[in-house]
Formats: structure tokens, C-alpha cells, sequence
């Protein structure tokens, strides 16, 4: 057996260098397990050997919740998270990608970076490039456009999950604060007992009815780890510590690397200067909480010159099901420690009892909790200066597309009633032996394919996003490849004094059948006069936040707008593991005739058949064994 201590905690590009090179080593690693001293146990934020009884360096291991049990990851470079990788804006860098695994192919996706000119660096599994396997490097080499935050993770399998992800920051030379004072909190809910692929291949398919203890099999988070630290049941498991001079303004960039649901960011009794989100300035707005979601970033500048020195804490409570409640045992924390340059710490208690306001709510009011005002998303306004960027002409046309992320029977997920099924070779640079019918769906009938949607080259595409129909209403944390949406409206639900969901009515899902009782994989608009997006109510094409992943609201809907003036294929999803897993996904053909400069060598998969042997190796298979092919 054999462990991987940390190798780099960060990397920074040189801001003189044209074109910077760095690597990541994916490989396994394990927590609470030392090279040298074995099995480890925490007590009063320290680590020990289980054998020796020895002190060990935190630093030097992974803890994850401090939970005695080792499991096993899939990490970069040996820590989790990653390492940090901050490049600076229209930089080109190359990060060459080392497969150690012994078993498993693996992609690297660079979250948020819209990959202009660069499609086939994207790092979709069977969409953008076939996987590196076992053994094998990838050269990813790009140029981000803008700056902000970004980060890198696995898109093969459930990975990400397993700890393979990482911060990716794109700086300005016009970013107001100074890195030395930027901090970046990568947050992630953890389950101690079970790997990821366990929970998506069985336990979280077990009927329910068959489950007399719904505890039972303790499928879902036990704990939430900021930067790769957090505790389980108070067990005093070490934590985060972030160290600021109260007086000078410091940035903190929050990242969800998170997979099954949304966060509840607060540090009480301070607030929250909102400056980015997903790499996008907007104009600045203050809240006490913010709700974030899977996938999204948020970039939040603290003032905290009128406090006393002393500690903070950072808290990240779980949201639960589809009305978000803070499931109060699972409390992520993070610590503060505000001094004036070496002064020491002091005790800080907040008074966090007053009316607060909460970003990024998918509701009118938010569930279950009266002493919040809420602020959504569409209520945010872009500041980015640069100009859009066009790889190809933007034309006059505009087109409209109704997508609906939503349920099947059996809780599978679709996308317009399209259970997306990975194509078995590379969509973007295997084209001809890509197969994307899905002929078997109708109006009210589902199928399995790999669903793609064409886009005309140039056109303005409006999107409208929703969740309706007559299954299951669920939040679902949107994520675009390729493209930032341009967030023109939010089409918010609330609920009855029951908690239930009461859906949209701006949206028709059927001329025969009731919105209750539709899938509703053919929608419009049920007022005609939208059909020109203009005269949307309430509509915002002027400075509508952009965004490259968003909350969409049980029930409700966003209309979103992109330009397809970045050729590529981009896949569209549900943020959720569990969702994309079972197929919310949409392929987005966008301007393929424009798609130029593929690198020559890129590699290909496919299925192999063996067609012109298959029929005399079926016919000479022994008696025996002839049942097996269904005799």
C-alpha cells in the first residue's frame, strides 16, 4: 500500500510569461492515514497516530471530517482540494493532466472558462475528448478571457466527488484587493461510510418502501468540509483558519464544489459585500446570507474595521429537499482570525438577532423562514466592461428554446422527456459516427438518447429553462459549458400553507392536457404576445447578471440568453451528480461548420464490434455456453 503526501498547495503563473505550464498527478489518496505513523484520530483540533500516540502535522494528511475510518479518494497532486491554480486574464497556460490511477479514465473540466477557440479542451467525457486512461497524459492548453473564479474538476464518473477538483482563478491586473488578501473556500458536503459511485448505483435506488429505517443507510452527508476540513458531531477534528488584518478589506472567494445540494453562507453578525459571481462583476450588493447551490461562485468582500480583533466564525449550514431547509446537524465551520498585523486573538460574539437579507433565494419567500427579504439572482446587474467576445459573426436571427429539466417515472431525470445517454465516442472531433436520434420520445413519452439541440451559427438564443409537469418538482442547479447566460428573467414560485410547491402559469405545457397531468416536453408560453421576448414581463436584456450556472426554481422557470458564436458541442446540466447521472443533459450543436483547428492528434474511442467476425464467432460458441447470448 502506499499514501501521497501533499506535493503543491498552489501555482501561480508568472504575470511576464506568455504561456505558463504546470501539471496535476491523478492518483489515490486516503484520509486519517499517514505514510509513516499508520491510522490517526483527532482530538482538540490535532491529529495523533493510532499507534505511537504521536502528534501529527495536520498539513501533512488528509482529514476530511476527522471521522476514524479511512476511505479512499481520487485526488490532484495528493490534497484535497487540489492545488490552487491561478492564472492571469488572456494568459494561455497549459496543464498537462498524468493518469495514475490503476482502473479508471479520467477528464479534467475547467468550470466557467467558456474555452473560445478551444472547444476540445472542455474536458467532457465523450463529448469534448475521449477519456485519459489508465497510464496516459492530456495537455489541456487554453487562454481564459476573463477573470475571476473558476475551477477545475473531474467530469468522468463521480470523481469530482471523490475529492478530484480544484481552485482555478483567473486575476485582473484592475482587481481592487491584492492577492495576498483574497482567500478562496472551496465548499463540499461529505459522507464518511460510502463512495460515491455506492450511493448513485444502489443505496440511493433502494425502494423506499422496502427501507423500514430511512437512516438506515446513511445515504446522505454527515458533514460539510471547507478547503478540505470540517468535523463530524463536535469530534474537535481540525479546521480552516483564514488570517486577516481587520484593517485593510480582504476578498473571500466562495466556490460550491459541492455535488447533492445547496449552502447557506453566513459569518454571523458580519455583512456581506457581494462584488462577483461565476466571474462576473456586478454592481455590489450587501446580504447577510447567501444561498449557494453546486457549481456556483460568489466573490464577497469583508470590512471589518469597526470590529474588535478577535475570531469569526464562518458557517455553512446544509440545505435539505426542495424547500431548502437548514438541516441543523450539519453544520459546516470555518475560523476567522481577525488581528491588527501580529496582535493576538480575542473572543468575538455577534449578534446575528435582527431582520436579514438572503442572496440568490428560488422562491418568493423564502420556506419556512420568516426573518429573511430575499434578493434572486435576476435582481443583479453585469459591471463587466470587456465587450462580448464573438469567434464568429453575431447575425439578426433569434430563436427560442423551452427545455425542461425534470422528471420521468421512476425519478429519472431528462431533459425534455430525453434521458441523455453519453455518446460512445467524441461528439466534438467524431462527428460522423455520432448517433444523437431519439426518435422513440413524443409529446408525453420519454426515451434514452444523447440528446443534442441544434444552434443556428450567429443567432441569439433564448433559452427558457423550467421545471414543470406532473412529476416530481425539484430545484436544479443549471450549468452551461461553453457559455455564460445572460439572466434576463426569474420566473420565482412560493408555496401553500401545506409547504407544497405552487407551480408557474406563465408557461403551457400542453393543448390537451392540464399543466398537473403534461410532461411537459412541448411547451410555450401561455401568454402569445412573449413569443417576442422583448415584451416579456419584467424582461432584462440591458445588464441581467451573467452567469454560467443558477438556480432554477422548483416549479418556476429563468429565460436566459447566449449568442451561438462559439463553435463547439457544449453539454447543458443539472449540477447534481445524482441528476446528471441519470441523464439531465443536453448536447448544444453550436455552429459545428465553424469549429476549426482541432488539435490533429487528439485521440478517438468508439464501441468495437467486429462486425465481420461476429456471425461465425456466435455460430461456433460450444452448446454449453449458448444460453448466455439468449438462445
Amino acid at each position: 500500500m502506499f499514501f501521497h503526501l501533499p506535493i503543491i498547495l498552489s501555482f501561480k503563473c508568472n504575470e511576464n510569461t506568455r504561456h505558463c505550464t504546470t501539471s496535476l498527478i491523478i492518483d489515490n489518496s486516503f484520509t486519517m492515514l499517514h505514510q509513516n505513523e499508520g491510522p490517526l484520530f483527532t482530538q482538540d483540533r490535532k491529529i495523533f497516530s493510532v499507534n505511537s500516540g504521536k502528534e501529527v502535522p495536520p498539513d501533512s494528511v488528509i482529514t476530511a471530517d476527522g471521522w476514524n475510518v479511512t476511505r479512499k479518494l481520487i485526488t490532484a497532486n495528493g490534497t484535497i482540494p487540489g492545488p490552487d491554480i491561478f492564472v492571469h486574464q488572456n494568459q494561455k497556460i497549459t496543464v498537462i493532466v498524468y493518469n495514475r490511477l490503476l482502473s479508471e479514465g479520467i477528464t479534467i473540466h475547467w468550470y466557467g472558462i467558456e474555452q473560445f477557440e478551444t472547444p476540445a479542451m472542455d474536458g467532457t467525457p465523450f463529448v469534448t475528448q475521449c477519456p485519459i486512461l489508465p497510464g496516459q497524459s492530456f495537455n489541456y492548453t487554453f487562454t481564459p478571457r476573463f477573470g475571476g473564479s473558476y475551477f477545475y474538476h473531474s467530469h468522468s464518473g463521480v470523481q469530482f466527488e471523490m475529492g478530484l477538483f480544484g481552485a482555478f482563478v483567473v486575476l485582473r491586473k484592475r482587481d481592487p484587493i491584492p492577492l495576498e488578501r483574497q482567500h478562496i473556500v472551496q465548499i463540499q458536503e461529505w459522507n464518511h461510510l460510502h463512495d460515491p459511485e455506492t450511493l448513485l448505483k444502489y443505496l440511493n435506488h433502494i425502494p423506499a418502501d422496502s427501507i423500514k429505517d430511512s437512516t438506515k443507510y446513511q445515504t446522505g452527508p454527515h458533514s460539510i468540509l471547507i478547503n478540505g476540513k470540517g468535523e463530524f458531531e463536535k469530534n474537535m477534528a481540525p479546521l480552516t483558519i483564514f488570517n486577516v488584518d481587520k484593517t485593510q478589506s480582504c476578498l473571500f472567494r466562495l466556490i460550491a464544489a459541492a455535488s447533492v445540494q445547496g449552502f447557506l453562507f453566513s459569518i454571523p453578525g458580519i455583512k456581506l459585500i457581494v462584488r462577483e459571481t461565476d466571474g462576473v462583476e456586478i454592481k455590489p450588493v450587501t446580504v447577510d446570507k447567501i444561498i449557494i447551490f453546486p457549481g456556483e461562485r460568489y466573490d464577497i468582500e469583508l470590512n471589518l474595521k469597526s470590529f474588535s480583533k478577535g475570531t469569526l466564525k464562518m458557517v455553512v449550514n446544509y440545505l435539505d429537499d426542495r424547500l431548502l431547509a437548514v438541516r441543523e446537524n450539519i453544520v459546516g465551520i470555518g475560523l476567522i482570525n481577525m488581528t491588527t498585523n501580529l496582535s493576538t486573538e480575542a473572543d468575538f460574539i455577534p449578534n446575528a438577532d435582527y431582520h436579514q437579507i438572503i442572496l440568490n433565494c428560488p422562491y418568493l419567500v423564502y420556506p419556512n423562514e420568516g426573518n429573511f427579504s430575499c434578493i434572486s439572482i435576476d435582481k443583479l446587474k453585469s459591471l463587466n466592461p470587456e465587450n462580448d467576445i464573438d469567434v464568429i459573426d453575431k447575425s439578426n436571427r433569434t430563436f427560442t428554446k423551452f427545455l425542461n429539466f425534470g422528471y420521468r417515472g421512476e425519478m429519472a431525470s431528462s431533459v425534455n422527456g430525453r434521458i441523455f445517454k453519453n455518446p460512445s465516442v467524441s461528439a466534438l472531433s467524431q462527428p460522423h459516427e455520432l448517433n444523437t436520434l431519439c426518435s422513440e420520445c413524443d409529446v408525453e413519452r420519454f426515451c434514452t438518447c444523447s440528446y443534442s439541440v441544434e444552434l443556428e451559427s450567429g443567432s441569439e438564443i433564448i433559452l427558457v429553462i423550467f421545471n414543470l409537469g406532473k412529476e416530481y418538482l425539484n430545484v436544479h442547479s443549471i450549468h452551461i459549458h461553453g457559455h455564460k447566460f445572460q439572466i434576463l428573467k426569474m420566473g420565482l414560485t412560493t408555496t401553500d400553507l401545506n409547504g407544497n410547491i405552487v407551480p408557474t402559469e406563465d408557461i403551457k405545457c400542453s393543448e390537451q392536457l392540464s399543466n398537473e397531468e403534461s410532461l411537459c416536453y412541448r411547451a410555450k408560453w401561455t401568454n402569445n404576445t412573449w413569443n417576442d421576448p422583448r415584451k416579456i414581463r419584467n424582461i432584462n436584456f440591458q445588464n441581467g447578471v451573467r452567469k454560467d450556472t443558477f438556480l432554477l426554481p422548483a416549479g418556476g422557470y429563468a429565460v436566459a440568453r447566449i449568442w451561438a458564436t462559439n463553435p463547439g458541442v457544449w453539454l447543458m446540466h443539472c449540477r447534481k451528480t445524482r441528476h446528471l447521472f441519470e441523464g439531465m443533459a443536453v448536447m448544444l450543436n453550436e455552429s459545428f461548420e465553424h469549429v476549426r483547428d482541432l488539435p490533429k492528434d487528439i485521440t478517438t474511442c468508439s464501441n468495437f464490434f467486429n462486425r465481420q467476425q461476429s456471425q461465425t464467432a456466435f455460430t461456433s460458441i460450444s452448446p454449453e455456453y449458448s444460453s448466455i447470448f439468449g438462445k
